[in-house]
């Protein structure tokens, strides 16, 4: 690329991860070994789990947060809060499918999204000065944050206009400043650190299911590691994910419950006080193979009923475990299942799968992936501490991007062109003539790169093109997410444009109005975020990601 980030001016490095329910902050230095993770969070009570809740408080008719994480939930749940508005899993309005949700107050979720990263940041620079003795203002950090491997480009177009607005960076700093890193990839940079432990060697591949609250990203890697030189990793598979982490665990114990006990009244504070219990105590330890019993609320009066058809018996709920497997886990475990089996069918051979994030930790989970897989996959662990996986290896991302040395790419792309005419296969209104006669076919999709290949992370994709002095140009970038070959014109209903990229005409010396110029368009689709240069008789135009939020 046309120019070298300096990172001695970032010496601290401060990994973010962003997820659905819960959220982490990690940092180190640039020349340290040691990782400190952010675990004391404001109004955090008794609760030892490191990471602090993905919520954010309005008040009604305001775009004004009041509180964000643990505090959110307090305030929220104190007496007569009716004019509050509680914004819970709002990360997932950033998922392809819910991206054109409507959210109340007139919120957006790029608003909410950096409301809420301030707020963590403003926290966790207080953690960071006092570790590091004040030595370090914010101006001296740099970011990695994580992303599910799911998301699309305009996904992470708004992450990083959400770190902007924030105040993390600015429009002005170099795209370096702001890493992303898949979840995955970054939870695969934990598990390298544990290579030796679980004893992989070079040539040898493992399997990442990062299992959380909201997502489950899964992705396998392969370890390069010749003798004499550092260690690095290579993704083998297009990673990918669904919405079917432990959230959707508890949204189906939450209909089992009404279910279940739909022959009395449960109010609403009832129901999710039951629900905090399953969250806390049932979910974490469930065996597929114990029964449960839950004490329900004293304010639903129930103390002294029984009652065979709810399995009630004088205020205690009994669950079954067979229950509890048909309607509310497996559901969601097989779909983790499946998951898998689509990173299998990429890669037959694998070593190891490592299970990270908070639904990561799940004994049932563990248990029914060794009982699918232990035969075709020689080792299936948990890694220590997993729930930290993600936002440590955001850390060791941010300092060293380039152990990650190969990607494979989730989509076909390509620019909008002409290109000539073909009266078999170019409708005859896309027909256009040029100034030497010749019939050209406009709309004609112009592929750098193919779902699926693997691309090195500095490789340059490089087409050259022709536009006529002194007309600038707004070039589009487009995707595909088909598996065969890609559609011809970019017209096609399967084709979406993800970006663009205005290019400015350079004044040069000597031109004439109508004179041909060559553009040359490089593209390294190696990086998390694409990255796009455009060079005009030697002038460079840079452009990050799906460069357009509200695309």
């Amino acid at each position: 690329m046309g120019y070298t980030f300096d990172d001695r001016k970032y010496p601290v490095i401060v990994g973010i991860d962003f997820g659905t329910t819960f959220s982490g902050c990690s940092y180190t230095l640039d020349k340290s070994d040691e990782i400190y993770d952010v675990v004391s969070w404001p109004d955090q009570k008794r609760s030892v789990y490191p990471k602090t809740p993905s919520l954010a408080l309005y008040e009604k008719g305001s775009t004004e947060m009041v509180a964000w994480g643990h505090q959110a939930r307090r305030l929220a749940n104190r007496p007569n809060s009716y004019h509050f508005i509680l914004m819970s899993k709002f990360k997932l309005f950033l998922d392809a499918h819910m991206q054109d949700a409507e959210l109340p107050n007139d919120l957006q979720v790029v608003d909410i999204i950096a409301d809420y990263l301030r707020g963590l940041m403003d926290h966790a620079k207080i953690d960071i000065h006092r570790r590091l003795a004040g030595m370090y203002s914010e101006e001296h950090f740099r970011y990695c944050l994580t992303v599910p491997a799911m998301w699309n480009d305009r996904a992470k177009s708004m992450m990083r206009e959400a770190s902007i607005r924030a105040g993390m960076i600015s429009y002005e700093d170099p795209m370096e400043r702001l890493l992303l890193t898949s979840e995955p990839e970054a939870a695969a940079l934990y598990c390298q650190r544990k290579s030796s432990q679980f004893n992989l060697k070079h040539g040898q591949r493992f399997m990442v299911c990062d299992a959380g609250g909201g997502t489950v990203d899964l992705m396998v890697l392969e370890i390069n590691h010749p003798p004499g030189s550092p260690q690095t990793l290579r993704e083998v598979t297009r990673g990918h994910g669904a919405t079917c982490g432990s959230g959707l665990l508890d949204n189906r114990m939450r209909h089992y419950l009404m279910d279940k006990l739909a022959y009395v009244e449960v109010p609403e504070e009832s129901l999710d006080q039951i629900l905090d219990t399953f969250v806390n105590a049932i979910k974490p330890e469930f065996d597929g193979v114990e029964d449960h019993y839950l004490d329900l609320p004293a304010n639903m009066g129930l103390g002294d009923i029984t009652d065979s058809r709810m399995g009630l018996d004088q205020g205690t709920l009994w669950l079954p475990a067979r229950e509890l497997k048909d309607y509310v886990f497996d559901p969601v475990i097989n779909q983790v299942l499946d998951l898998i089996e689509g990173q299998l069918e990429q890669s037959p051979r694998l070593e190891a799968l490592f299970l990270v994030g908070g639904f990561g930790q799940s004994n049932y989970l563990f248990q029914q992936i060794e009982s699918a897989y232990a035969s075709r996959i020689d080792m299936i662990g948990v890694p220590p501490r997993g729930e930290l996986a993600v936002v440590r290896g955001a850390v060791y991302f941010g300092r060293t991007p380039q152990v990650v040395t190969e990607r494979v790419s989730r989509r076909t792309y390509g620019v909008e062109t002409r290109m000539l005419f073909d009266d078999r296969l170019d409708p005859v209104e896309y027909m256009v003539v040029g100034l030497d006669d010749q019939r050209f076919s406009r709309h004609r999709f112009s592929v750098y790169v193919t779902k699926g290949q693997p691309i090195k992370i500095d490789e340059c994709v490089s087409k050259k093109f022709v536009i006529r002095y002194p007309n600038g140009t707004d070039s589009d970038l487009f995707a595909y997410d088909g598996d065969g070959p890609p559609p011809r014109h970019v017209k096609d209903y399967d084709i979406k444009k993800v970006g663009k990229f205005p290019i400015k005409m350079p004044k040069i010396p000597g031109a004439q109005p109508g004179d041909r110029v060559k553009i040359e368009i490089n593209m390294y689709f190696g990086l998390t975020e694409i990255h796009i240069e455009c060079v005009i008789a030697d002038n460079v135009f840079n452009f990050t990601s799906a460069f357009d939020a509200s695309m």
